[in-house]
């Protein structure tokens, strides 16, 4: 049974590479491993040593620690699944320095979201 640290790690591995539109066997040839080995490590089937971990980290172009996001909260249970568009929002969001433009991405989704729903309703 893999280890729930392997799944988050892997999980993780797979969100980046979708989002940066790499295929498993694009990832694979840069790492020298086949795309089924990198089948295995985003299930969690397969532990990443850390060579390998710091290789996919470079190739991903994020810090190491990215890889790793979610495994230090087991009390908050599993990480909700982000699209790749999504989580390229929530990474951009991350990125903003100023706490009015923080603030008004925040206003403009709740306000098109609220549209939405009341679209649904009518």
């Amino acid at each position: 049974m893999p280890d729930p640290v392997d799944i988050i790690v892997g999980r993780n591995i797979r969100q980046l590479r979708a989002l940066r539109r790499v295929s498993q066997l694009e990832l694979g040839e840069a790492l020298g491993l086949t795309f089924q080995q990198i089948q295995k490590y985003e299930k969690g089937t397969n532990r990443v040593s850390a060579s390998k971990l710091h290789q996919i980290a470079v190739f991903l172009d994020v810090e190491i620690s990215v890889l790793f996001e979610g495994a230090d909260m087991p009390q908050f249970g599993s990480r909700i699944e982000l699209s790749p568009d999504a989580y390229a929002l929530a990474l951009s969001y991350d990125k903003l320095n100023s706490p009015a433009g923080k603030e008004a991405v925040k206003t403009i989704l709740t306000l098109i979201s609220s549209g939405q729903a009341a679209e649904t309703a009518a």
